[in-house]
């Protein structure tokens, strides 16, 4: 978990105090990056592999449907880190966590990034796969 911990915290850079500290204690940082990695997956499989559809094949619905699962990603993430928090704050009896709305948006464009370059690298393995889908993105 260490190293899930220090990638999502981009080494150092994005440690965000006690949010990143809770964070660690309550083991969120795995489940976090399960969804930052699989969802892109999963959609970059079904888009190039299941659908692979003449309609999808443009560059402008690839943008579309990669911004979209990476803001979905976002939003379980970050849902899943304020319930492991707030249940790791509550079984520990700490009132005030000093945990701000700063620190959920800057860990939530931290998994936006990180969901959107996972998007893009599994798009650039699976087109290879598609017949109709093959020049898009690029």
């Amino acid at each position: 978990m260490d190293i899930i911990s220090n990638i999502l915290e981009l080494f150092g850079a994005a440690y965000l105090g006690d949010f990143s500290k809770y964070m660690f204690q309550s083991g969120a940082y795995s489940p976090v990056f399960y969804v930052m990695l699989l969802l892109p997956l999963i959609v970059a499989f079904v888009y190039y592999i299941v659908l692979d559809h003449i309609l999808l094949a443009q560059t402008r619905k690839w943008l579309f449907i990669g911004g979209g699962t990476a803001a979905v990603a976002t939003v379980v993430a970050l849902i899943i880190a304020h319930q492991k928090i707030e249940g790791f704050t509550f079984s520990q009896n700490i009132i005030d966590a000093g945990i701000g709305s700063a620190d959920f948006l800057s860990f939530g464009f931290i998994i936006f990034v990180y969901s959107a370059l996972f998007f893009l690298v599994f798009s650039l393995i699976f087109k290879s796969f598609s017949s109709r889908s093959r020049n898009i993105p690029f």
